[in-house]
């Protein structure tokens, strides 16, 4: 309203104007009648969504407005308030430290300034609070539409009945079905139905949208001061199986575990026992595991450090209520314990060769690794009820693994170069891990279903022995292993991964795709001298392997300029660098592309 008579006078007379408090209480009026009409719209919405759920009838569209998603239109109305300075704690509690002298520098700056973010939470008296709300499950992406109710059930089935076992049952936490799970955490459910759409090939139209609404009941949960158990089990299950957004989650979620003094919970069980400190004592050990996961695959520095509570794993043993699912995971402890030793002896891959001295350390943590198979294929004999002998042959299949990424360090900075004899076994030790991976994988029942469900780091590290092998055939050609054996083990990996029953998102179809082109490639550059074209070389070395190509690499390689035409060394499977493994993977945070030019070692 522009200026007038009224206006003016009462600005000089310096008098609240009338007639702008009667437009102002309008206005205020008019903006809480369209929120209430909003919210009453929203649960009327909601209520006839979960009717048509119960009678299997169609849902309804998405509201195209709502209290969740409403955008402020220039046009709308806007009251202009005061901006809310830091909250304080008026009447805050003495802490039994206030009359000490301090020796947290943020405890000085709390008693004088009493800001609330500043203070810790005593974990001894917080309560297991939930992220929930009453009216959580009338506003959730199932009662606005985006996926019936019976899509989620379905879904939260699956993860509990097939996924969460192979993160010891951590995930599910106090949830036992679907009802109980929705009350109790939005983003919980949220995340559940996002890892089991990935893994779920009838529900790959699920994965985009219950994706979407775990990332922004993420987002939304940014500057929180707290977060609960809940929400940190969400982040854990991410961090576990989301390859895409794991090194993000894992971060923040430590951060929020460490701001949470998660780890106290270590001697408060020893000391005092109780399920919530189990509860809490098993997601710290889950992020620390997603945390060295990590740190193996992007070769870089872990988080968390190696303290009491971490090595002390063993006292645990003996604690009431510890389970065979708790076995399984302070064994994995166990093994990356050992295992960020080995990243501080090479430490980051300066493209230089590992220095001669290291050779007797290289025995030591080989032996290492062995006693560490030998104590828990012992200790996990009992079969699992849910994943069979999985436990221990997982342990078999962590042995490899981790003696691939143990001896594959000696090829680092070689460039093609032979092997120092004094690095000989390593280097025969490595090839002779990344086969008996990739073997255990095609001949093993347990091992081939649990490429549904496993983390995608062992997903990430299948892919590191097939890769690691096709590069020993390009710069060791015949030396520790036949070329043609390699051949035939990544095309029976190939299949293997393709013939997975798993959602088209997920990472071993990805892994099928890439492989068949490093094979293709490597074949076409092993054409014989006698005039014929590459291109029928590849098809002839495919078809005695028994490998077939797929529409879209045929055309490639059928190309004038084919993506994989020319000589190997030229195409960048080699030149970018060798067989070293602190970034086997040449991916960024958030990335995964197994295309040929990208994928190094």
């Amino acid at each position: 309203m522009k200026d007038g008579p009224p206006c003016s006078r009462c600005a000089e007379r310096n008098l609240s104007c009338v007639l702008n408090k009667s437009l102002q209480t309008l206005i205020d009026e008019r903006s809480q009648w369209k929120a209430t009409v909003i919210q009453d719209i929203d649960r009327m919405h909601g209520a006839l969504q979960q009717v048509l759920g119960k009678l299997s009838l169609p849902m309804l569209p998405p509201l195209l407005t709502g209290t969740q998603e409403h955008e402020a239109s220039p046009h709308d109305y806007v009251v202009e308030k005061e901006e809310a300075g830091p909250s304080c704690d008026n009447s805050p509690r003495l802490s039994p430290r206030d009359d000490a002298v301090p020796h947290v520098p943020i405890e000085s700056l709390y008693q004088i300034t009493r800001l609330r973010a500043l203070r810790a939470d005593d974990p001894e008296e917080q309560k297991p609070v939930s992220s929930s709300n009453p009216d959580s499950s009338a506003t959730d992406f199932i009662s606005r539409g985006l996926v019936s109710i019976g899509d989620a059930t379905r879904l939260v089935d699956f993860y509990f009945n097939r996924i969460d076992h192979y993160m010891y049952t951590v995930g599910r936490g106090k949830y036992h079905d679907f009802e109980h799970l929705r009350r109790g955490s939005p983003l919980l459910l949220a995340c559940i139905c996002t890892v089991a759409a990935l893994h779920d090939p009838m529900s790959n139209h699920l994965y985009g949208v219950c994706k979407r609404e775990f990332q922004r009941l993420m987002a939304a949960s940014m500057f929180d001061r707290r977060v609960d158990r809940d929400h940190l089990r969400a982040m854990c299950i991410g961090a576990y199986w989301l390859h895409d957004i794991s090194w993000t989650l894992s971060g923040y979620a430590i951060r929020r575990a460490t701001e949470a003094n998660l780890s106290s919970n270590y001697h408060r069980l020893l000391a005092k026992g109780g399920e919530d400190a189990l509860d809490s004592i098993r997601i710290w050990y889950v992020l620390y595991i997603c945390d060295h996961h990590l740190s193996i695959l992007y070769g870089r520095p872990s988080i968390v450090r190696e303290d009491g509570t971490i090595s002390g794993w063993e006292h645990l043993l003996k604690v009431p209520g510890f389970t065979e699912s708790d076995k399984r995971l302070v064994s994995q402890m166990a093994l990356l314990s050992m295992m960020s030793n080995v990243r501080e002896l090479f430490g980051p891959d300066t493209g230089e060769p590992v220095p001669q001295a290291f050779a007797p350390q290289l025995v030591n943590y080989s032996r290492q690794i062995d006693q560490w198979m030998g104590y828990w294929t012992t200790e996990l004999l009992k079969l699992h009820q849910h994943l069979g002998e999985f436990p221990t042959k997982g342990v078999i299949l962590h042995h490899h693994l981790a003696k691939l990424h143990l001896h594959s360090h000696v090829f680092r900075g070689l460039k093609g170069a032979p092997v120092p004899s004094y690095f000989q076994d390593s280097a025969a030790a490595a090839v002779s891990a990344a086969t008996s991976t990739v073997e255990m994988l095609l001949s093993d029942r347990d091992i081939r279903e649990g490429l549904v469900g496993i983390p995608h780091y062992l997903h990430s590290m299948i892919a590191f022995a097939c890769v690691f092998l096709l590069k020993i055939t390009v710069q060791h050609s015949g030396q520790y292993i036949d070329d043609e054996v390699v051949f035939d083990l990544t095309n029976k990996a190939v299949h293997q991964f393709r013939n997975t029953s798993v959602g088209k998102w997920h990472l071993v179809h990805m892994m099928a795709e890439g492989l068949e082109k490093l094979v293709a490639s490597r074949t076409t550059n092993t054409a014989p001298s006698n005039g014929q074209p590459a291109v029928l070389a590849t098809s002839q070395a495919q078809t005695s392997l028994g490998f077939h190509q797929s529409p879209h690499m045929a055309a490639s390689l059928a190309a004038p300029n084919g993506f994989y035409e020319g000589d190997l060394l030229n195409t960048g499977f080699d030149d970018e660098c060798g067989l070293g493994t602190s970034t086997f993977l040449s991916i960024q945070p958030g990335e995964l592309d197994f295309d040929f030019f990208g994928f190094g070692l």
